[in-house]
């Protein structure tokens, strides 16, 4: 089924759900934004009320939009949009310490069940840039 692009100028319902949505919308980052901010100083609940906050909210929204209508439903649907604005924001920096860092892989030092690779001509760079090292001053 074809849809229909026709621009019009708006109604006064529209005018009224774009309003009601984005004031909901603008009310609910401000709310997670509080409640994120403060979460570090609660100690141990911090991780809970963040994630908890960060997921809970937009669910909440998506569920009152999709069982109500009317302005309800527009307010309900402003909360949806503005809570999953904050998750879609505030996931780069929360996912950063489960992530690997761009260092690549790390070195571990020989010990007991770690295998040491011989020395031989495959391995002479690696040589070469610890006896450069070894002759460094700091």
């Amino acid at each position: 089924m074809a849809q229909e692009l026709a621009f019009a100028a708006p109604r006064a319902e529209d005018m009224t759900k774009a309003a009601v949505g984005v004031g909901v919308g603008v009310v609910t980052g401000l709310a997670e934004g509080i409640i994120i901010s403060m979460a570090p100083a609660l100690g141990a609940l911090a991780t809970p009320l963040t994630w908890g906050t960060l997921i809970v909210v937009p669910a909440v929204g998506v569920a009152g939009a999709l069982f109500t209508k009317g302005m309800i439903g527009d307010a309900f649907q402003g909360m949806a949009a503005g809570g999953a604005a904050i998750l879609g924001y505030s996931l780069p920096a929360l996912m950063k310490p489960f992530l690997p860092t761009g260092g690549g892989a790390r070195q571990i030092s020989g010990g007991q069940g770690v295998k040491q690779l011989p020395a031989g001509p495959m391995f002479a760079p690696q040589r070469a840039q610890q006896a450069a090292m070894s002759t460094l001053e700091f």
